[in-house]
């Protein structure tokens, strides 16, 4: 399978949609019902040079994008693609508040989009089901060669119907490379440890559940202050690595295919949990914090530890400093169960959002012609770079920012289209290098990674499934916050996930399983 591109799912809400047509011509092509899909043809998206589309002259595009708090009209990456595409594109926003609201009501009264760009995979999926989107393949079939390359068929299979509907484009999620390539880069963040408290302690950054408890009762017993802080949270994916866990929320176990909360490890999880909780190593404000309070204890100097990512490390050197504190961080990431254990690693593949065109779109020819140019790889790389040697190089086949022409492409990754993601992937890189400390944190945690036993995990495939969209937010919402309860509570963890599970059972969790078990037996060979 092809490798994944990378940008988070954009949230999603769940919607009552009516009226979506907009008056657009009433065809059959949005009443299919997605279950499993037929295979698309790849060789397809051949276009005729002949063709007006291509050749002739270009419309303004109205093209609508997630909420950004910038001006894309401003941004140094429009002038190129506008100047790559022969294409003026009008950038439109949704609001940041009740998107997808928004959305459906204007498209639903004939606003004239022509793309609908990285949208919530929810709100396509009830658009389509309303009849108010239209069949993109005969427009592939004809202008979208690159399109059709840049996206995986796994991808390319979960917005396809039965009856061959291609009803949106997917962008996909590239957390890390395809399976079986090199595995640098997957390592993200951790647990940031205040290295001064660290060596006065006489330890190092631990790499087990066992050193782990070691090190934070250590300084806890020495400054009767708990080691460890962290915003409210159920799950700490560095913790659950050493009980078979990470990012993933289904789980292959004895043959099963299992949502976390009924993975048996999670029972031993929570008792961990809970003993650092009991004996103060933990803070004990966990179930209230927020991600500015647990920050501020970590670098007023209050805690020993706290959950970083390596884009979070500039702002939390500044704060040091403002506290006058020189302090350096470093990161213990995914812990074994042992000594004698490999940690585990689960990295996600999957849908990070779609790009769909309203059947009141003016020029849908266009706006996949546009889309194609741009999900052309030498040009995604410029959009999403620019040029060697002027802003990034490669050193030690590692790509590097060049400054400060590198600033014009902060925001670029918006605007770019469709590629497999081993084509973006490397480049990617550039952006974790942005500042020394991102770099050398980045860096440092990735030199580990062949110590790591890595799983892929594709659950993200099946969003656009019914029962998966009414009921996971929910029910991942409820998990969570009776899970940060049973941690403080302290009670027996078997009783406490056993009650969890009834609740998961009576409010959505069966169907929801059933909805994923499925897709998971008629996938499951091509989750390899």
């Amino acid at each position: 399978m092809k490798r994944l591109l990378s940008f988070f799912l954009t949230a999603v809400l769940m919607l009552s949609i009516t009226a979506c047509s907009g008056g657009a011509d009433k065809t059959d092509a949005g009443k299919g019902n997605i279950k499993k899909p037929v295979t698309t043809s790849k060789d397809s998206g051949k276009s005729d040079d002949s063709d007006p589309v291509i050749t002739g002259g270009k419309p303004e595009l109205n093209i609508l994008l997630p909420h950004y708090p910038y001006s894309h009209k401003e941004q140094p990456a429009n002038k190129v693609v506008e100047e790559m595409t022969g294409y003026k594109v009008n950038w439109f926003n949704l609001p940041q508040e009740n998107a997808d609201e928004k959305l459906v009501l204007e498209i639903s009264g004939g606003t004239s989009y022509d793309l609908c760009m990285r949208a919530s995979a929810a709100a396509a999926t009830k658009l389509f089901t309303q009849n108010a989107l239209i069949d993109l393949k005969p427009l592939l079939d004809k202008y979208g060669k690159n399109i059709l390359a840049g996206v995986s068929d796994m991808a390319l299979q979960s917005v396809t119907t039965e009856d061959g509907v291609i009803y949106a484009v997917p962008y996909e999620a590239f957390d890390g490379p395809q399976p079986g390539g090199d595995p640098y880069g997957i390592l993200k963040g951790g647990i940031g440890f205040n290295m001064k408290y660290l060596e006065e302690l006489g330890k190092e950054i631990p790499t087990n559940l066992d050193d782990f408890y070691e090190v934070l009762k250590a300084y806890t017993d020495k400054t009767d202050k708990p080691a460890l802080t962290t915003v409210k949270n159920g799950w700490m994916n560095t913790v659950m690595s050493g009980f078979g866990m990470g990012d993933a929320g289904w789980y292959e176990v004895d043959g099963e295919y299992l949502p976390r909360i009924k993975n048996p490890a999670v029972v031993d999880y929570l008792a961990f949990m809970q003993k650092l909780y009991k004996e103060g190593l933990l803070d004990n404000d966990m179930p209230i914090n927020t991600s500015d309070s647990a920050k501020e204890k970590f670098t007023n100097g209050t805690t020993l530890a706290y959950p970083v990512m390596f884009w979070d490390i500039d702002g939390i050197y500044d704060a040091f400093k403002a506290m006058d504190s020189d302090a350096e961080v470093q990161v213990a990431t995914f812990l074994a169960k042992d000594a004698g254990s490999k940690p585990i690693i689960y990295v996600r593949q999957g849908i990070a959002g779609l790009s769909y065109i309203p059947k009141t779109a003016k020029n849908p020819e266009h706006a996949i012609n546009w889309l194609n140019i741009i999900s052309d790889k030498d040009n995604f790389k410029k959009i999403y770079i620019g040029e060697e040697g002027k802003s990034y190089e490669i050193k030690d086949d590692k790509y590097y920012p060049i400054f400060p022409a590198f600033n014009d492409f902060t925001n670029s990754d918006k605007f770019t289209g469709v590629v497999q993601t081993d084509v973006v992937f490397e480049m990617w890189q550039a952006r974790a290098r942005k500042t020394d400390a991102m770099a050398e944190m980045y860096d440092q945690m990735n030199a580990r990674v062949g110590n790591y036993d890595v799983h892929n995990y594709y659950e993200s495939y099946a969003a656009s499934q019914e029962a998966v969209m009414d009921n996971e937010t929910s029910l991942n919402t409820m998990v969570n916050d009776k899970l940060i309860q049973a941690i403080a509570d302290g009670g027996d963890p078997q009783k406490a996930i056993d009650n969890i599970i009834v609740e998961w059972d009576k409010t959505g969790g069966k169907e929801y399983e059933a909805a994923m078990r499925k897709w998971h037996e008629e996938n499951k060979d091509m989750l390899k």
